[in-house]
């Protein structure tokens, strides 16, 4: 197999189809802005692109460095442009159908520690080794990370917490998700046993494939929760502004 060919897992071209049908339904009764439906295609793009491409073909037979890109795309960026692209409406419709179970998994305290532990349970070498030798298996690891990165984004982007508790649970997740990228750059020795005895691309040893990958993965998660840090934080000096004009004009 060529690393440059097409690998297809209809699941992961299913599933975006059916929610870009479902939104183009509910578009029709409650009309998005053109950048949400913007942010929602490039959400389902990502994941559909991710897992059916060459990228698909070289992760999961050549190199762990675009195996590590593909994870992380799916699993936080293509999740919180997904939501961003729902109108209060269609959240409100999403909350409601998914009932008291979608409430109690995104509660912060639960959505936070089910994606620390999918983020790491996922990598693990035992896993990430079976799932890759298995190879339908792949499809079970890429569906953790997609579903534990929505439950992890919703509280945040559904308008559920308080500023400040927002921003102390992007820094809780950014610091704790960090530790995996870093373990991979630094090391000299490669995780997982499947990337030690696979053809080799672009000259990259298993170890310096290993080191690009933990760099990559790090750059990706630094750009997407610093940005969602930058948001809550002008969103906060824009409310202690707002506060302080209100209590002025309340003293006047």
């Amino acid at each position: 197999m060529s690393p440059y060919d097409f690998s297809w897992e209809p699941v992961f071209l299913g599933a975006p189809a059916v929610a870009a049908a479902g939104y183009a339904w509910a578009a029709r009764r409650d009309r998005p802005s053109r950048a949400r439906i913007a942010a929602f295609a490039g959400g389902l793009l990502l994941i559909a692109a991710s897992l059916n491409s060459p990228l698909e073909t070289i992760a999961a037979h050549y190199l762990l460095l675009m195996h590590l890109l593909q994870n992380a795309l799916i699993a936080d960026l293509a999740p919180p442009l997904v939501i961003l692209g729902l109108t209060p409406a269609m959240r409100d419709a999403v909350t409601r159908a998914g009932g008291q179970p979608l409430a109690a998994l995104t509660r912060p305290q639960v959505a936070l520690p089910l994606w620390l532990l999918a983020w790491y349970g996922t990598h693990a070498a035992g896993f990430y080794d079976w799932a890759l030798r298995t190879g339908w298996a792949l499809n079970v690891e890429h569906a953790i990370l997609i579903v534990a990165g929505f439950l992890f984004w919703w509280p945040l982007l559904s308008g559920r917490l308080a500023t400040p508790v927002a921003l102390a649970y992007l820094a809780v997740a950014f610091v704790g998700s960090s530790f995996l990228g870093l373990a991979l750059i630094f090391s000299s020795t490669p995780f997982y046993s499947f990337y030690k005895h696979t053809p080799r691309l672009w000259g990259l040893s298993p170890s310096r494939d290993q080191n690009l990958g933990g760099i990559l993965m790090n750059a990706e998660q630094t750009l997407v929760f610093l940005t969602a840090i930058a948001y809550f934080l002008w969103r906060l000096l824009d409310e202690e502004h707002a506060s302080g004009a209100d209590g002025s004009r309340a003293a006047g």
